[in-house]
This record gives C-alpha cells, sequence and structure tokens, in this order.
C-alpha cells in the first residue's frame, strides 16, 4: 500500500491521537504509566522506516518509550497495559535491549537507552528484505536486532512511564541528529561515553602531518524514499517500482581538490524514463532540505543529467558525453572536481572531459537515483591526478578503473557481474555455485576482460557433487559483461556464444559439430580445462594441458571466456597459467623496427552465417557464398552483428545473365528476439536494405559487374551506410537497432559473393586483397608534393567519427575525444599528407593533433585520443612533439 503512514484510530484507553493520526499523546501523565500502546495503520513495508520524535516527557516515572514491531492486526487486538505484556508475534526495545513476545533476548543490544533519551531525539525502526530488524537512534543505525521478523509487521510505540507524546516523522532529516547522540554518550559516562561516533585519537606525540580525510561514505541524511545501508556506501530506493523520484543522496564530506567521487550501479528497474544523475553541490547535507529531484535546486549545484550538464537547473551543456540514462546495472559514473576548479566527469572510467569552470572548493558529492536508477555503491578509486584526453600537455590516457588491454596473463580474472547463483570469491580468481544441492543452474561467470589472440583461459576444477546430471560447459562470448543478462544456462544464448558441452560444440544454443575430442562431462575434480582464441580467430580447447584440436572458426577478434558451473560441478579456480601462444599470425614486437614497413592489412573477420537461404551454398570457411539454383532464396547473414563504425564488404561474381535484378544489401535484426539469423529464410525479421536492379534502386549506381564492391557499415550513431566500390554513398538510414546483422540477398544475376573486408580494421577506402604485384619504383617527389590520387580514412577508427565524402571527410559527431582516424593508404617518403579544417567548437579547449604511426592499424582497439599511441608513434599536439606517448 502506497497510504502514508499513521498511527491506527484503535489505540491504547489512554491514548489520544491528533495531528492527522501523526501524533499520539497519553493522557493523564501525572495519574497513569501505561495503557499508552499505539500501532500503525498499516504494515510496514520493506526497508521502510518508521521514525517517531519525541515531543513530550514527565520525570515522575522510571522506565519511558519502548518501540518495535508485532505480527498482530492493530483491528483485532486486544490491548495490553503495555506491549511487552504480549506473548506472541512482538519484538520489543526497552530500555538497551531487546524482548521478544514478552522476554529478554539481548540485554545490551545498543548503546543507547530509551530511558536516557530526551524531548526532540528520535527513534525509528525497519525490517529489511532479509528478515533482519535494525533500530535507528536519532538515525544511527543500532545494528541488526533480530533476524526472525515475522513477515508481515506493524510499528509499536508504548508511551511507557516518562514518555507522553510522540510524533510519526515522514520527512527523515537528520540535521543536529549527531551532535544529539554526542551530548547522549557524553552524559553515559565522564570518558564520553561508551561507544565513540568517530575513530578514537591517537595518543599524543610527535606531529606526523595531515591525518587522512574519513573514507567517502553517503551522508545519513537522505531523500524521503532513499536509505542508507551497507554501513554508508550504498543508497538504494527501497521502493523503486512505486515511486521515480525523492532518491537524493549525497557524500558525508566535501570531495577534496583532484578527488574522485564514483559510484557502481547495482539495480535498476525498467517502469520508469530517465535515470542516475550525478554531480556536486556547495550544500552541507545536514542542513539541506532535500528536494525531489535535484535539479530543482535554484543555487550552487552543477549535475550531470541524461548526457547534458544542468548548473541550478539550467541547462548549460546540451550534448556533453555518453548518456547516463543508457547505463545498465554494473555501470559506473564518477565526478572530480580538479585544483583549478573545473569539473569532470566520468562514465565507466572514461573521462568526459570538463563540464565546469570555476567551481567552488569544498563542494559534496551528489547522487540523484532518479527513474530506472534504484541502487548504487561507492567504489573506492583514490585521487585522479591528470584526465585521460582532457586536452592538457603531457596527459596519457587511461581510465581509474578499466584493465589495460595490454596487461598481463596475471590480471585475467573472473568479472564482478555473474549468474544468480554463482560467488565470485579469491580476489576474482575462484568461482563456486551456491545452494550447490538444491540448485544446478544460474551460476555463469565470464573473464573480466577479452582474450587476447593466443591467451590461454585454464581453469581447475576443485569442487563437484554426484546429485545430477551434466557438468561444467565452456566457451567464448563476443557479448561485454556489462551487457549480458545472464540466463539460465549459457547454451540459451542465440547470438555470439561458443560452447563447449559434454562433446558438442554449441554456437548460438545450436548444435553445429557433435563428438569433439573431449568430454566435459567425464572431468573430475582436479581436472583442467582451457580455451584459447588464435590470431586465425579458431576456437581451441586444451584438457589438462593437451591440445584438443579446432573447436569451430571464424571468431569475432573480441571474445569474453564463460564457463557455466552446471550440474555437477561446484567450483573452479584459475591456474594462471600462460598457456601455448599461437603466433602463426602475429607480429613479433621484438623485431618490429622503429619504422617498419607497411603491414599487410588484417583479413575479414566476418564470416556468413551458418542460416542461409535453401538455393545457397556457403565456402571458403564461412567466407564465401554461392547461389547454387534458381534466381532467388538466396539469403545470406553475416556471422555476428554489426558493430559501431564496423564495414562489411563483399565482391559480386555474377554467373546468369537472363534474370535481372541484383544484390540486395542491409542491415536486419530479429522481430522481438536479441540473437543472430536464427530464423533463416522467412523468419520473423525486420530491417532496413537497398535494393539493385531495376528495383528501388541506387540512383545514378552503374550496374554490378565482376569485381564491384558493395559494402554496409553502420555509423556511430545508429546510421546505415552503403558504400559501392569503396565510396560511401551516405546515410541510407537511421535508428538501426543495436543488434543488427548484415543481411544480402543474392538475388537475379548475381549468383556468388565473397567476403572482401569486414570489421573494425577494414574502412570504406580500403581496396579488396589484390595479386597485383608491387608497382614499379618512381623517382621520389620533392617534399611538398601531394599524394597520388586521393588519400582516404580507414572505416577502423573512434567511436566518436562518422565519415562521409567517400571517406575523405571525418567528422566527430559527439563529445570531445573519441575522435582518432587512420589515412587507409600508406605515406610513402617525401610525400606531403594535407588536411583541411571545416568545422571547429568553441565550447572544448585544446584542438588538433597530427602525426604518422608505424603500428598497423585494426590489431587491437583504438585509444581514446591520439597522446594513446604508444607504439611507433610521432605526433603534434599544441606546441608540443609526442614519441609514443611522451613529450619529446
Amino acid at each position: 500500500s502506497n497510504e502514508a503512514l499513521l498511527f491506527h484510530e484503535k489505540c491504547g484507553a489512554l491514548i489520544k491521537l491528533s495531528n492527522g493520526h501523526k501524533t499520539a499523546e497519553r493522557r493523564r501523565p501525572l495519574d497513569e504509566f501505561n495503557n499508552g500502546v499505539v500501532l500503525t495503520n498499516r504494515p510496514l513495508r520493506d526497508g521502510e522506516m518508521f521514525e517517531i520524535r519525541i515531543d513530550k516527557l514527565v520525570d515522575k516515572w522510571s522506565g519511558s518509550i519502548e518501540i518495535g514491531v508485532t505480527a498482530h492486526n492493530p483491528n483485532s487486538l486486544e490491548y495490553p497495559a503495555t506491549m511487552t505484556n504480549l506473548r506472541s508475534g512482538t519484538i520489543m526495545m526497552s530500555g538497551c535491549g531487546i524482548l521478544t513476545n514478552g522476554k529478554g533476548t539481548r540485554r545490551e543490544y545498543c548503546e543507547f537507552s530509551l530511558d536516557e533519551l530526551q524531548e526532540g531525539d528520535h527513534i525509528g525502526l525497519t525490517r529489511k528484505a532479509n528478515n533482519a530488524l535494525h533500530f535507528y537512534i536519532n538515525g544511527i543505525d543500532q545494528g541488526v536486532a533480530t533476524t526472525l521478523t515475522p513477515l508481515v509487521v506493524y510499528g509499536v510505540v508504548d508511551l511507557y512511564g516518562m514518555a507522553v507524546k510522540v510524533t510519526i516523522v515522514h520527512n527523515h532529516n537528520h540535521s543536529d541528529r549527531l551532535r544529539r547522540n554526542n551530548a547522549i554518550l557524553r552524559a553515559l559516562s565522564p570518558e564520553g561515553g561508551r561507544r565513540p561516533l568517530t575513530s578514537p585519537q591517537p595518543p599524543a606525540g610527535p606531529p606526523a602531518g595531515p591525518p587522512p580525510p574519513p573514507r567517502l561514505l553517503f551522508h545519513p541524511n537522505c531523500g524521503q524514499k532513499a536509505a542508507i545501508v551497507n554501513e554508508g556506501r550504498t543508497a538504494l530506493r527501497p521502493h523503486a517500482t512505486d515511486d521515480f523520484n525523492h532518491g537524493v543522496v549525497l557524500s558525508a564530506r566535501a570531495l577534496r581538490d583532484n578527488e574522485l567521487f564514483q559510484v557502481r550501479i547495482d539495480k535498476m528497474v525498467d517502469k520508469w524514463a530517465g535515470s542516475i544523475e550525478i554531480g556536486v553541490t556547495t550544500h552541507n547535507p545536514a542542513y539541506l532540505q532535500l528536494p525531489s529531484t535535484m535539479t530543482n535546486l535554484r543555487s550552487g549545484t552543477w549535475m550531470m543529467t541524461g548526457n547534458g550538464v544542468m548548473h541550478n537547473g539550467t541547462t548549460v551543456l546540451d550534448e556533453y558525453g555518453h548518456n547516463l540514462d543508457r547505463l545498465k546495472a554494473g555501470d559506473t559514473v564518477g565526478v572530480v572536481r580538479r585544483d583549478d576548479g573545473t569539473l569532470h566527469f566520468f562514465v565507466n572510467g572514461a573521462a568526459q572531459g570538463p563540464a565546469a569552470w570555476n567551481v567552488p572548493p569544498n563542494v559534496y558529492a551528489v547522487v540523484d537515483l532518479y527513474g530506472q536508477a534504484a541502487q548504487a555503491t561507492i567504489v573506492e578509486d583514490g585521487e585522479v591526478t591528470s584526465l585521460a584526453g582532457d586536452g592538457s600537455e603531457g596527459d596519457t590516457p587511461g581510465s581509474p578503473e578499466s584493465p589495460s588491454p595490454g596487461g598481463s596473463p596475471s590480471d585475467l580474472r573472473f568479472h564482478r557481474l555473474h549468474g544468480t547463483n554463482a560467488v565470485i570469491t579469491n580476489g576474482g580468481r575462484t568461482a563456486l555455485r551456491q545452494n550447490c544441492r538444491s540448485e544446478f543452474n544460474d551460476a555463469i561467470v565470464i573473464s573480466n576482460r577479452a582474450l587476447r589472440d593466443g591467451e590461454l583461459f585454464e581453469i581447475v576444477i576443485q569442487k563437484m557433487v554426484d546429485r545430477w546430471s551434466g557438468s561444467i560447459e565452456a566457451g567464448v562470448t563476443a557479448i561485454r559483461p556489462e551487457d549480458l543478462e545472464f540466463p539460465n544456462t549459457m547454451t540459451d544464448i542465440d547470438y555470439d556464444t561458443w560452447m563447449l558441452s559434454g562433446t558438442a560444440i554449441m554456437q548460438d544454443g545450436n548444435t553445429m559439430r557433435n563428438n569433439y575430442g573431449c568430454d566435459l562431462d567425464s572431468l573430475g575434480t582436479g581436472s583442467r580445462i582451457g580455451m584459447m582464441r588464435t590470431a586465425r580467430g579458431d576456437l581451441r580447447y586444451f584438457i589438462n594441458g593437451a591440445d584438443q584440436g579446432v573447436a569451430c572458426s571464424g571468431l569475432p577478434a573480441e571474445v569474453y571466456a564463460v564457463v557455466d558451473l552446471y550440474g555437477q560441478c561446484v567450483q573452479v579456480s584459475l591456474t594462471g597459467a600462460t598457456g601455448p601462444a599461437d603466433n602463426s599470425l602475429t607480429t613479433s614486437s621484438a623485431t618490429e623496427k622503429a619504422c617498419p614497413l607497411p603491414s599487410p592489412a588484417p583479413g575479414p573477420c566476418q564470416r556468413f552465417h551458418g542460416r542461409c537461404g535453401q538455393n545457397v551454398a556457403l565456402g571458403a570457411e564461412g567466407l564465401g557464398a554461392a547461389r547454387v539454383a534458381g534466381y532467388c532464396h538466396g539469403l545470406v547473414f553475416s556471422r555476428s552483428h554489426l558493430r559501431p563504425g564496423e564495414l562489411f564488404e563483399v565482391g559480386g561474381a555474377p554467373r546468369d545473365t537472363p534474370t535481372g535484378g541484383g544484390p540486395q544489401g542491409g542491415l536486419g535484426c530479429p522481430g522481438g528476439a536479441q540473437g543472430g539469423p536464427q530464423g533463416g529464410p522467412g523468419g520473423p525479421w525486420g530491417g532496413v536494405g537497398v535494393r539493385g536492379g531495376p528495383r528501388k534502386g541506387l540512383t545514378g549506381a552503374p550496374p554490378r559487374q565482376v569485381g564491384n564492391r558493395l559494402g554496409v557499415r553502420r555509423g556511430p550513431d545508429d546510421t546505415m551506410h552503403i558504400l559501392v566500390d569503396g565510396e560511401d554513398m551516405g546515410p541510407a538510414a537511421t535508428g538501426v537497432a543495436k543488434n543488427a546483422f548484415v543481411a544480402l540477398d543474392l538475388y537475379g544475376r548475381v549468383t556468388a559473393v565473397s567476403i572482401v573486408s569486414a570489421g573494425g580494421g577494414e574502412g570504406g577506402g580500403s581496396s579488396a586483397p589484390s595479386p597485383s604485384p608491387s608497382p614499379t619504383p618512381s623517382p621520389s617527389p620533392t617534399a611538398g608534393t601531394p599524394l597520388a590520387g586521393p588519400p582516404t580514412f580507414l572505416g577502423c577508427h573512434g567511436k566518436n567519427i562518422l565519415l562521409s565524402n567517400g571517406n575523405r571527410t571525418a567528422t566527430r559527431v559527439s563529445s570531445y575525444n573519441q575522435g582518432l582516424v587512420l589515412v587507409g593508404q600508406p605515406l610513402p617518403p617525401g610525400r606531403l599528407f594535407q588536411v583541411q579544417i571545416d568545422a571547429l567548437n568553441p565550447q572544448w579547449s585544446s584542438s588538433l593533433a597530427l602525426g604518422v604511426t608505424g603500428a598497423p592499424p585494426g590489431r587491437g582497439p583504438l585509444p581514446a585520443c591520439a597522446a594513446g599511441l604508444k607504439r611507433s608513434a610521432w605526433l603534434l599536439q599544441r606546441r608540443s612533439v609526442f614519441h609514443n606517448a611522451r613529450k619529446v
């Protein structure tokens, strides 16, 4: 019920209710000391605070107020003279102890005694979702009183002895309660109380510098619908599906200069629009009347909301950074005020750039658990001395939380996100399934980062049970842990996932191969299982160090290791083995020169999906597709969905001439599903595309001939671009779905195609592999001679880049970074490469960086800015020259 919490109209014989049933008073307080029991008008919800303020005391009697919960319905209860006389369903705090059904169960529950509280003091209680009952004195949690609270309970107050009048508090503003608690503690003993509220001070001695500041926590004064738990580290809206606002929480102390305040989103609901907001304010949380949402505050406040920034409730930046409304559980957001007065925000460890200037010191961090955001926990990350990519000289890219892509194998761990029944221990190196004799699934764990080429991910089985059939399943997935909605078992996933289950190799939930070289169901305790993605894109398994051969091919470049602790398998740990490395297709860094010759472009990382039209035959390990009969039923799909900036390009080979028409390409996604092209031809697909020939065609495009190339590229702004022989025809569609696959129809004259370039390493301007010999050397031109032929940018670029004009124009479409572009053609000696600046944005500081790199593109993700190029790179930025990210 959303009914306000009030006192029930049925109450003790001497009780008088007033103030809309929010205030209860015992009549004839100097003549009678009991018969003052009152209950709430409805049961308490999980996590709901029931708090009262003591309004009046008399000094005639011994004993004082008692408070607790009861399972008795006030409508049917025969009210006793005092609540501790009840012998069933009742838990009360009396003095400093706990009584259950009238009998003492905890003698010294807390350091405070209810008998010593004064007028104006507050007492509260809450029943947690785990059945634990907590009491609060002046906003301070006294800890767990009992873990055996009934499921349905009403709040109870017994105006006994000295206690005469109380009022229910709905706005839990704890402005002066810390001072009250200290006063109570000082009154308890000459030493200043039995339990200090702050850490004890060390004995006097020689000065040892300023003491470290206390850890960052949430202040107990929070929004009406918010609660602070986990010793001040976690904030939540307990009833997030009932209310969307009143979830404002602030840090308990002011931020230091360059100190990062970062929270992790723990829980979200999908009922509301909008989500978490974060920022800073000059207002002290102890004295702030918290608004329903922080953007309503009209002074001293800076907030990031959505992808904009607001100052005192007014938008000052419209398109600032990553949209907070698109974050998911597990994502992190942070804020830092630098010592120069600038305010910076972080999303998943990536700096979003300066958001405000001249922000005063001593500001408090603010988190607004608004809309979908239901719970967040503070992530401790210390100081941020330099922000990645903010344009400052000497800055080196990095993030407060993300592991380095080039880290050692020892940084492999299990990710903190996992299945419901899984538990991660031992610093992320051990995973186990809890309740293993009553639960057999929901225990999927995944690696904390993508595997590198030739890197072995190996685990050892440490514990098994003989209760279930089936056992461990292992494999890889291209789905990021933050994007994975963990299913019951990993074989339920129908896209971008390859698993070994028993002896079967499964792709996207379908068996693609039986009787592989090993049987996971036959392994016992002590057995080791390893998996590796080779540089060729093959998946190999290793059992006790022995290579079991290629399980499947055509894996995308970035895959995460997955382990499903299913059935008999209960616990595994990482072995830390580096494993064999597959160097057959990698370049040794030891032999790389300072300026190597241009390396050949990497081959396509995409393949055609095994589900295709009934007249299609696939070949060349998924790189080729041919229509073997008829003029239709030639649908083929990419094996994985097209990522932002990725190009999928094919070359055609027409063989039949009587039928008109040509290839039809585009992007599609399964209707109502998140998987790949499981439906095959005629499946429940929706999509966007283009058609050639006499149908709705590419205006002005030449007829498709042998050797022509047709490409589809998904832009970072969710647009679809069609490329003909490398020339971008511009946006063909907008609003492309996230998990869109390439769809190609081998229709009419075109009967066979081959993938000639695909993936982040190939762009619209890159040409197909050619067997032509090297061109005949010509005399070296003088310096200043432009390149022969127009240079073009690669499709491998920063995520905020949009290419146009035949890939000769690059535009940064959002934020201030992720704007790196590379040229598709090597720069010959003595040739001049020039760019023209077409547009500037005065919103940001710093500007263009220009240089050269000898490292082949497409071998890894691009950094957020040019200063992150650390191999064979020379750059001019501002007035400085950088070599391999170091200023020279």
